[in-house]
C-alpha cells in the first residue's frame, strides 16, 4: 500500500498490487437467470484508439481475430473526440462533454461523488460483484486525478488518464482506488498476469499504453499487440468463461464513426457459425454496456443504455 496525498479529508491509500486471494466466481443474479441473459462469468474490455473500421479489418492480426468470434460490421462509436466515448462505455453517458468540441471535449473532468455521476462500478458493487481498471504505465505512488497526473511519458508507451475512465469519478478516487491497477507492460509477471492466474473479477477494463493502443503508432502495431496479449499474456486456457471485448474508442475520421468491435470467448460462436445479418445490425458502445448489464442482472445507468438493445444471437 502506498500513501495518496492531495485529497481533502486526510491521506488515503491506493493499492498498487492485487489481493493475494483468488477472485470469486462472478455471481449470477436471479433476474439475469430468469431472463436467460447470462452468457459469461467475466468480461474484459480492451480499448484501442482512433482507427476506421475499413483500416482495422484489413490488418492481418485483427482480421484473424475476427474469424474467432463475433466481429460486428456495423458498429459505431458515439462521439468525437476520444474521452466522451470512454465515459459512455462505463457510465451510459458522456455528461455532454462532446458538445465542447474536439479540443475541449478531451479535457478531463473530476465528476462529483453524487447520484448524478454513477458508473457500472456502482451497479456491480451493489450486486456483490467487483470491478478493476487496469492501466498500462499508470504512474506509481498516486491515484492520478490531478492535472500533473493526466499524461505521463514512458519509453514503453505513454500513459494518458483520459483513456482510464474510472479515474474521472471522485467516487472511485475516494473509495475504490485499490481497484485501479498499474500494469508494467515490460514485466512478464505484472499485476494483470498475476490476477489472471488467480482469477479475474466480474468486470475488467484494460487500458493499453498509447503505443499499444495505436494512438501514437498505427493500426498494425495495435493489431500485433492485441494478438500477443491474447496469445501470451491472457491465453485461451485462462479465458474460460470470460468474454473479451476488443473495440476502438472512435474512428480515425470516417463519416459514420464506424469502428472494429469483436466479441471473443468460449461462449461466442466462431465467425463461420455467425449470421452475417446479425453481425450487420447497428450497434454502439451503449449496446455493449447494456449487454453486460443484462448478463449480470444490473439496472441500466441512464436512458441511453436502457434504450439500447442487448447484443443477442451470437452466443453458443
Amino acid at each position: 500500500m502506498t500513501a495518496v496525498g492531495g485529497c481533502t479529508g486526510g491521506e488515503r491509500t491506493v493499492k498498487t498490487e492485487p489481493s493475494g486471494q483468488a477472485a470469486p466466481r462472478a455471481k449470477l443474479s436471479e433476474s439475469a437467470a430468469r431472463a436467460g441473459a447470462h452468457h459469461f462469468d467475466r468480461v474484459v474490455i480492451i480499448v484501442l484508439e482512433n482507427v476506421d473500421y475499413e483500416r482495422a479489418i484489413q490488418d492481418p492480426n485483427l482480421a484473424a481475430l475476427a474469424q474467432r468470434g463475433a466481429s460486428f460490421t456495423n458498429f459505431h462509436a458515439l462521439f468525437h473526440p476520444s474521452y466522451p466515448n470512454y465515459l459512455a462505455m462505463i457510465a451510459g453517458t458522456d455528461f455532454g462533454l462532446h458538445r465542447r468540441g474536439s479540443y475541449l471535449g478531451d479535457r478531463q473532468v473530476n465528476f462529483a461523488n453524487d447520484a448524478a455521476h454513477k458508473t457500472i462500478a456502482d451497479r456491480l458493487m451493489a450486486a456483490g460483484l467487483d470491478f478493476k481498471q487496469y492501466a498500462e504505465e499508470l504512474p506509481q505512488g498516486t491515484c492520478p486525478w490531478n492535472v500533473s497526473g493526466q499524461n505521463t511519458a514512458d519509453k514503453r508507451g505513454n500513459y494518458v488518464r483520459r483513456h482510464v475512465p474510472f479515474l474521472s469519478f471522485r467516487e472511485v478516487q475516494e473509495k475504490w482506488c485499490d481497484r485501479v491497477i498499474r500494469v508494467d507492460s515490460s514485466k512478464a509477471d505484472n499485476f494483470f498476469v498475476q490476477d489472471v492466474k488467480k482469477g479475474l473479477v466480474a468486470y475488467s477494463f484494460y487500458s493499453p499504453n498509447t503505443n499499444h493502443d495505436g494512438h501514437d503508432t498505427t493500426a498494425q502495431v495495435a493489431g500485433a499487440w492485441v494478438k500477443k496479449f491474447l496469445d501470451e499474456t491472457f491465453p485461451e486456457n485462462l479465458r474460460k468463461g470470460t468474454l473479451v471485448v476488443v473495440t476502438f474508442d472512435e474512428s480515425g475520421g470516417n463519416a459514420h464513426n464506424r469502428i472494429y468491435t469483436l466479441f471473443l470467448g468460449d461462449m461466442v460462436k466462431e465467425a463461420r457459425e455467425q449470421d452475417p445479418g446479425v453481425l450487420a445490425r447497428r450497434y454502439t458502445h451503449y449496446n455493449v454496456l447494456r449487454t453486460i448489464e443484462d448478463n449480470f442482472g444490473l439496472e441500466p445507468l441512464t436512458a441511453n443504455d436502457r434504450d439500447a438493445s442487448a447484443i443477442t444471437n451470437i452466443w453458443k
